[in-house]
């Protein structure tokens, strides 16, 4: 891999986006790219986060990063080729070339918004990486989540209400978003959409309700704890949201923890 030399890389990437309306000699051109700066040195595995699942050409970060940001101004200018040449990035099984198709989602004007949702909808399967699904919600749903909120709370609450572990993973993770922004208020409707997987805790989603908790923890913890121990009292002996109160409580201020314990130890 020969070393990144910005001014070079700034060329190469200039000329690649040349071909922004072309997908066929883009995805020609990014595979060249990619291949003079692959690290081949470098074992999957090797720097501490788990191997890809498909194929990787371990290039430097600021490789795409470089892309992504010549790319943006005509993303921005012209949508339909920006979802063209995403659905051509996303078709090569190639790590990079999906995080780079993730990336430009993520700046795709979302009007409408459902070219972008139905994306997710599609590249979201059974089988994806981690990586790549949280990348496909935390970067691909930005603009729709500010551009379109009733939208994309309507989106959410049919994720959340699927029947299927993924759809309902991407609903959870979805949520984070909305709380990140500070001009989103609407946390009833949150709680509500919450209440059904709170109660029942699936052993697959619990990693992603925690995270939840965390952000809502952060958001409103008074508010956020009221609804957990309403939601401890709805069954007797209920184990799956008391699990979520044990493994959450660390999330919020003291005086709250102690709220929580006491709804632990008297069962409401």
């Amino acid at each position: 891999m020969p070393a990144i030399q910005l001014a070079r890389l700034k060329i190469q990437s200039a000329e690649l986006v040349t071909r922004f309306d072309d997908p066929a000699a883009f995805v020609r051109g990014l595979h060249d790219l990619l291949d003079f700066y692959a690290d081949r040195t470098r074992k999957p595995g090797q720097s501490g986060e788990p191997p890809p699942l498909i194929k990787s050409y371990t290039v430097p970060r600021p490789v795409l990063r470089q892309i992504k940001t010549d790319l943006s101004p005509s993303v921005v200018m012209d949508r339909e080729s920006a979802l063209v040449l995403c659905d051509a990035l996303w078709a090569e099984p190639y790590l990079e070339f999906r995080v780079l198709a993730v990336n430009i989602l993520g700046l795709v004007p979302p009007d409408p918004p459902d070219d972008v949702l139905e994306r997710i909808n599609v590249w979201a399967v059974p089988g994806i990486e981690d990586r790549l699904l949280n990348a496909l919600v935390k970067e691909g749903l930005i603009e729709v989540s500010k551009s379109t909120p009733e939208r994309y709370l309507s989106q959410l609450e049919e994720w959340l209400a699927a029947e299927d572990d993924l759809s309902r993973r991407v609903g959870l993770k979805a949520i984070s978003i909305m709380l990140a922004d500070r001009d989103f208020e609407n946390l009833p409707k949150i709680f509500r959409l919450l209440a059904p997987l709170v109660r029942t805790s699936p052993s697959q989603l619990r990693p992603d309700l925690l995270d939840v908790m965390q952000s809502l923890a952060k958001r409103s913890p008074n508010e956020t704890a009221f609804f957990l121990r309403q939601n401890l009292s709805v069954m007797v002996d209920n184990d799956d949201t008391a699990w979520l109160i044990r493994n959450s409580a660390r999330y919020f201020p003291e005086e709250v923890q102690n709220s929580l314990k006491t709804a632990l130890r008297e069962g409401r």
